[in-house]
Order: C-alpha cells, then structure tokens, then sequence
C-alpha cells in the first residue's frame, strides 16, 4: 500500500473514531502486519490524543476464534478511551461486546536497557493491577476480515474501563483467579485469568517483546490491558454488565 493510502486510510479511521460513525474502508487489502501497524500510529496521531497505555486483543483462544483473529493484536489506547470507576458508557455504532480483563500500570519502563523480558521481570516492573470492562468494536461499515483489517482498525479497541482500586499484582494469586460476569437478564459466566496466554504477566511480556521489535518500550504509568479472561459479551443499550475479580475487585458498567 502506498505511503499516500496509508495516510488517508489512517484519517478516514480516525474521523470515524471521533464522531463515532462508521466508514467504507476495504481493510483487507492491507498487505502485511507492518502496514497495518502502520495505518493504526498514523490514525492515533491524527486522533490528536495523548496515549495512556495499550490494550491487547486476542489473548486467549476462545476470543481469537470469536473475533477471526489468527493471533493476538495490540492498539494503543488514547486518553479519551480510558475512564476509572467509570458508572455508564454509552455504545457507539459498531461494537462487537465487551471483555472482562485486568489492566496492569507500570511503575517503570519495561524493559530496561539490556533487561531480558519474561513475566518475573515484567512484574518487578509492575505497580498493580485493576478490574477492567474493554469494549471492542469496528469503524467499518464491512465486517472484519482478518489480523491485518483488525490491527489497522484501532485492533478493535473502544474503550477500556477500569475499577477505581489499584491494588498489587501478586503473580501467585493472579495466576489463578477467577472471574465471574454477570450481565442483566443473563446467567453469569465465569472464567480464569490463567486463559489469558496461561498467566496475565505472559500478556504483559508479550506486548513488551512486540514493542521492542518495533523499537518502542512501555513507560512508566503507562496501562496495559490484558483481553479477555472469561468469553466476549455481545452487550446492548439498557444492559448492566458486573465482573468479580475476587481479591482484586469488581468492576461493573451500565451501557447507555
């Protein structure tokens, strides 16, 4: 794709984005990861908003498989699609559902300067964790077809909304927690943060090694959201949506 089409692409996906409407973008012509990666920094630059961390879709099997995703994606995740203790979100056209997940902030940059990444380094790197609804979505009026389409579409991120109390990541909890989603007038499901790449910490290293190959680091307060822990939640206006963390918390959300 040439340099021309990239940047237009990547405007048209950001307008999108900010007036919430969806566009008429033949994703699937995009004819590598490097483009599509390209196509997303070029969008969240013309978005105009500071980036607050980053988000990782498709972590675990069951959502990959949802979402026709050969492999994990990230996005980075803009100022305005960040909120903490958050009560109500209102939908905007597009989305796919919603992701109970944890969210980690970072106390340093990860990695340091010849730092090997694994999950015992990613967590000294870590200041705690939170609770955390995402909401995934498209800006395309087509269906998403594939890893490429999904990467350059923002990875498909909306929103992440975090529970308001931080409190500290302790890998030997966290790798066997469990979480319970509740969403009005359907039975609960539950599910496990070890199905998120067999440990959350494994999703932290991961995006670290991601960013590294492209010459880029996570900093310090810098948010990283893990995907999903229990199935997508295909959510509507009116829905109430609460996830227990157990020790780590409860996050709920009213979808507007």
């Amino acid at each position: 794709m040439y340099f021309e089409l990239k940047d237009t692409t990547a405007e048209i996906l950001a307008k999108s984005r900010r007036h919430e409407e969806l566009c008429e973008l033949p994703l699937d012509l995009i004819g590598s990861e490097q483009e599509a990666y390209d196509i997303q920094a070029f969008a969240q630059n013309a978005l105009g908003f500071g980036r607050k961390g980053y988000a990782i879709v498709g972590s675990s099997e069951p959502c990959r498989r949802a979402l026709g995703l050969a492999k994990p994606i990230y996005c980075e995740i803009p100022a305005f699609a960040l909120a903490s203790a958050a009560t109500a979100f209102r939908l905007p056209p597009g989305v796919i559902g919603a992701q109970c997940e944890i969210t980690f902030t970072m106390r340093r940059a990860f990695p340091d300067a010849d730092e090997t990444i694994s999950p015992e380094t990613a967590a000294d790197a870590i200041a705690g964790c939170r609770p955390a609804i995402g909401i995934l979505g498209r800006r395309t009026v087509r269906g998403i077809a594939g890893d490429n389409a999904a990467i350059a579409d923002f990875g498909l991120h909306v929103a992440t909304l975090q529970g308001g109390q931080m409190v500290d990541a302790d890998p030997s909890v966290l790798g066997k927690l469990d979480v319970n989603v509740f969403l009005f007038k359907e039975t609960g499901i539950s599910g496990c943060a070890s199905s998120v790449m067999g440990h959350p910490l494994n999703a932290v290293a991961w995006l670290a090694t991601a960013l590294s190959s492209r010459g880029k680091q996570l900093q310090a307060g810098d948010i990283v959201a893990t995907g999903a822990c229990a199935k997508i939640l295909c959510v509507h206006a009116g829905q109430h949506v609460a996830a227990d963390f157990g020790p780590l918390g409860q996050v709920e959300c009213i979808f507007e």
